[in-house]
């Protein structure tokens, strides 16, 4: 193995990890900023006001791309297996 293919690999693994959390973790920042907006506007200082609309909004996102996420995960490591028997080679 060489070096092109080990950095292409860490590609692929970065590219996987952002495709696979970047959807909830933007999703929860947004909701987070608009909840913050929203308690200093209103000078409501409660703390855990945020984490109940951040956890239904995660729990949606799943619910709708859940398939789609587990789809990739699964392409993904059927690469990374059939790709380890070309290294021993």
């Amino acid at each position: 193995m060489n070096t092109e293919i080990g950095l292409y690999w860490i590609q692929e693994m970065l590219t996987a990890t952002v495709v696979l959390a970047g959807p909830l973790l933007i999703a929860a920042l947004v909701i987070g900023l608009m909840i913050s907006i929203f308690q200093a506007a209103t000078s409501i200082q409660e703390m855990t006001l945020s984490y109940v609309p951040k956890m239904v909004v995660i729990v949606i996102i799943l619910f709708f791309f859940f398939g789609y996420m587990l789809q990739y995960g699964i392409s993904f490591l059927q690469r990374i297996f059939d790709f380890i028997p070309l290294i021993a080679r």
